[in-house]
């Protein structure tokens, strides 16, 4: 008689791991120590007023590269493709100054807390 190869069973994701994944990330005293917390705090909150300063001085899209008129849109060579649709643009900058500035306070406030 030939010997029949094992079963192929699909491989299953720890269950543990998946429903505490939030609480391995959470804040334990007796394992991370304020100063690392503190640290990578202040290196998300850097990066994230970083990309959002980025996203403010050259907005998605681009710039006009000639003037034209096309279907009702003014385009005017130097400005923003972003600026030429109004709802867009005041959506795009509402969202990116909230998040700008929540990182700018949450930088002075660890910063105020922590004072060398």
């Amino acid at each position: 008689m030939e010997a029949q190869p094992p079963i192929m069973r699909p491989i299953q994701p720890d269950q543990t791991f998946r429903d505490d994944w939030v609480s391995y990330f959470q804040y334990k005293p007796e394992r991370d120590s304020a100063s690392d917390v503190r640290s990578a705090l202040l290196v998300v909150m850097a990066l994230i007023a970083a990309a959002t300063f980025q996203a403010g001085l050259n907005p998605p899209g681009g710039v006009w590269q000639d003037n034209k008129n096309d279907h009702g849109v003014n385009q005017e060579a130097g400005t923003a493709i972003l600026g030429s649709y109004s709802h867009n643009c005041k959506v795009f900058f509402f969202f990116n100054t909230l998040a700008f500035s929540s990182s700018i306070y949450v930088i002075g406030c660890v910063n105020n807390a922590y004072s060398l």
